[in-house]
């Protein structure tokens, strides 16, 4: 058997099969299942949005609140999304990890994939639903709403595998980092934009990644705004920055997250 590390056609097939099965898993054997998976976030943001625009009626860019809320919602749950579906891919996953084909990265990876197409397929319904019903039309920058999404994944799949490594050693740590992250929602450029902090405000808030992927994507929206607090160097030297460390941590200590009880 070779020893190369890179990914072998094995490897894709055994991606695909845990991908299917946690779609079976998730969303049971009927289409209807994966449908509903995609109409929850909708519903979701839709509610979000009735009730949010009763007390924010004017929106900080352009003339839509729904759409000034969706591109903020939807760049910071590439982030959140996805790095807790990584983080919780061994313990949903545990019993085939004992098979000799199945490695922690296989299933990290296939519930990363899962959740970044449902991510992609729901944001395309929002965004464009949103677009088609308030008759918005503008000029849209693809490179920076591709680039949001895309640094928000890397950060979101980096956070993830680390915390896979944290979360066997030290399972207490689980608890402690829900309490963390939970006022992220409210500092990640969700419901502002980060030019109408006063300035001690935004010197500390730049320093949250996730700001600079929901900047991104508004700027990918809204043609008049520029996001020049938006660093690509820090949010992406970041997520690959947590993605290598994650990627060491998982294949130096598998044995131990495989065999933990």
């Amino acid at each position: 058997m070779s020893s190369n590390p890179m990914p072998s056609f094995i490897n894709i097939r055994v991606i695909v099969a845990l991908m299917m099965r946690e779609m079976t898993t998730r969303y049971g054997k009927s289409a209807g299942g994966y449908v509903w998976a995609l109409l929850e976030p909708i519903g979701m943001i839709a509610v979000l949005v009735i009730v949010f625009s009763q007390a924010l009626r004017s929106p900080q860019l352009g003339d839509s609140f729904p759409l000034f809320f969706a591109t903020g919602y939807i760049a910071f749950g590439f982030y959140g999304e996805l790095s807790n579906f990584a983080s919780a891919a061994i313990a949903m996953n545990k019993p085939l990890l004992t098979l000799p084909r199945v490695t922690p990265i296989d299933a990290i990876l296939a519930r990363f994939l899962l959740q970044f197409i449902t991510l992609c397929v729901t944001g395309v319904i929002i965004l464009s639903g949103i677009m088609w019903i308030e008759d918005i039309h503008t000029v849209i920058d693809y490179a920076s709403i591709l680039k949001a999404i895309g640094y928000a994944s890397i950060l979101g799949l980096g956070v993830g595998i680390t915390n896979v490594v944290i979360f066997s050693f030290v399972p207490t740590y689980q608890n402690v980092w829900k309490i963390i992250t939970r006022p992220m929602f409210l500092i990640s450029g969700v419901f502002f934009i980060m030019e109408d902090l006063p300035g001690p405000l935004q010197d500390i808030l730049w320093w949250n990644p996730v700001i600079h992927a929901t900047g991104l994507m508004r700027k990918g929206f809204f043609p008049l705004y520029d996001a020049n607090f938006v660093s690509e160097l820090y949010i992406g030297g970041l997520g690959f920055g947590f993605l290598t460390l994650g990627l060491f941590l998982v294949y130096s200590n598998r044995s131990f997250i495989v065999d933990r009880p």
